[in-house]
């Protein structure tokens, strides 16, 4: 034992103390050379400071205690696994999100948690509600410097419900700054979406993991845990720490377990392109505190449902929609479309196609270029209708421009450590959909980039220069808007510029 913690301590301190948070090369050789059961790689937290990493946290309770596994398995000691991701054959949970640079991990976790609730209490996995972080965390008090509390989000949700995506979409993660609380679409108030309570299992700070996994059995439940340094290069495997530098508190949405691997399945809000396309598997034996802390909710019960499946939350369509519902029990539907926050452009019967579903055909070639929503509902029962979701039309080809400037630097000089630009768009007659920051080499070569999903007219971006080589490279921002199969691009100046750290 001497012997393994002279080894550890000077491992641990190469790997952990440099300019970057963790030096990976160095910490997959400590992996390797334990024998650990988890692999690091580089990935998009790497390469940022320690005060970005922390701001992806946010979660301002977090263990105060570990789990006692005593009770871990069941009678007679058999091996059981839970597994949301698919369950039965059936993947009962939603795309994983991306909290971007705003300590809103709170409301991810709650939101991922409760759509996947409603998804499995109703026995529907189409269901799966799009619902709104941004109005959750503003309304509920949350903020992207110093974060929420998990218990004030379960509190709130209960008292007010959730609103769809739609009617708030994430923006914080672009523009790093809080939201108010307001009304965030004209008829919000119908839009509300009811959650009847919350629960924590063994009293939300119990020590069974009985409790845990029996509470797992019915759905996923909201968690916290304390994020080791070494937890943000995450690639695969069932993790287990070996820094010793705490960053601060994260929540996550428990979606599994595997009794005889010993690890919890949990889904984060980081991106699908972090750790196992979004998700992690963390040992029974790690010391972070996962699933210690748990919250879960329940559905109020209704007779029936619907949701409209296609086209997908803020898809881009152009000349021929088909539009397709799917239903718990059989009913006449109708399908509406309109501007937000106006009259509807058409209302239509959907037509079934089979058993539990219909579907509506709509030219919207003839339509206003821009963004509608559309809904689902019964032609005789009003109570029974979709929640809303967004989409774009767009049909002819569009203007769009990107522009940037540094901030509080000059690009004729060499870039060190972190540089801010401020960066300006203009499209139309249609939003742009996604944005990229790229940084190419002497040949050409894209060596790194950077992915926005929402894209305002003014943001200000940042990124850090040491994630590459110091040498010359070409930088530029290229925005993108799809339409009838096609990309649209329109690219920004190329800067030729020197990174120099």
């Amino acid at each position: 034992m001497r012997i393994l913690l002279l080894l550890v301590i000077p491992l641990s301190f190469s790997v952990f103390s440099n300019d970057k948070i963790v030096n990976v090369p160095e910490l997959q050789k400590v992996l390797q050379t334990s024998h650990a059961k988890w692999i690091a790689g580089e990935n998009h937290l790497t390469k940022l400071s320690r005060a970005e990493v922390v701001r992806m946290l946010g979660s301002k309770e977090r263990p105060s205690r570990a789990l006692n596994y005593s009770d871990a398995y069941a009678k007679g000691y058999s091996y059981e696994s839970v597994d949301w991701r698919n369950q039965n054959g059936i993947n009962w949970l939603g795309d994983v999100m991306n909290q971007g640079n705003c300590g809103s991990c709170v409301a991810f976790a709650t939101v991922a948690t409760i759509e996947a609730t409603a998804s499995i209490s109703s026995g529907l996995p189409w269901l799966k509600p799009n619902l709104s972080p941004e109005a959750l965390f503003a309304c509920g008090g949350g903020s992207c410097e110093s974060g929420w509390y998990p218990s004030s989000a379960a509190s709130y949700v209960k008292r007010s419900g959730l609103i769809d995506s739609a009617c708030a979409p994430y923006t914080m993660g672009s523009t790093a700054e809080d939201v108010s609380c307001k009304q965030f679409c004209p008829d919000q108030a119908g839009r509300v979406f009811k959650v009847s309570k919350s629960f924590s299992p063994a009293g939300g700070f119990g020590n069974s993991v009985a409790a845990v996994k029996e509470a797992l059995k019915k759905g996923p439940l909201m968690t916290t845990m304390t994020v080791y340094a070494d937890f943000i290069s995450y690639k695969s495997g069932i993790y287990k720490s070996v820094s010793r530098e705490a960053l601060g508190g994260h929540a996550l949405s428990l979606v599994g377990y595997n009794d005889s691997e010993r690890y919890w399945i949990v889904r984060n809000s980081w991106g699908g392109d972090w750790g196992e396309h979004g998700y992690v598997r963390i040992s029974w034996d790690d010391k972070s505190g996962i699933g210690s802390q748990t919250i879960g909710f329940e559905m109020p019960t209704q007779a029936n449902y619907v949701a409209v499946v296609s086209p997908k939350n803020n898809d881009y369509v152009s000349g021929m929609m088909d539009i397709k519902a799917q239903f718990g029990k059989d009913d006449n539907f109708q399908v509406n479309i309109r501007k937000p926050g106006t009259n509807f452009v058409a209302s239509l019967p959907c037509q079934k196609s089979e058993q539990t579903n219909c579907i509506a055909s709509f030219d919207t070639a003839s339509m206003a270029e821009g963004r509608y929503e559309i809904f689902v509902n019964s032609e005789s029962n009003a109570q029974l209708k979709s929640l809303v979701k967004s989409f774009v039309v767009i049909n002819s080809e569009p203007s769009m421009s990107v522009s940037f400037s540094p901030v509080d630097f000059s690009m004729d000089q060499p870039m060190k450590e972190r540089v801010e630009f401020t960066v300006k768009t203009q499209s139309a007659p249609v939003a742009i959909q996604s944005l990229e920051f790229l940084v190419v080499d002497s040949t050409q070569k894209v060596v790194d980039r950077k992915l926005y999903d929402v894209v305002l007219p003014a943001m200000k971006l940042g990124y850090r220069t040491n994630s590459l080589p110091n040498g010359e490279y070409d930088i530029f921002f290229r925005a993108s808007i799809p339409s009838e199969g096609k990309v649209y691009t329109a690219e920004s100046t190329h800067q030729h510029v020197t990174f120099q750290n």
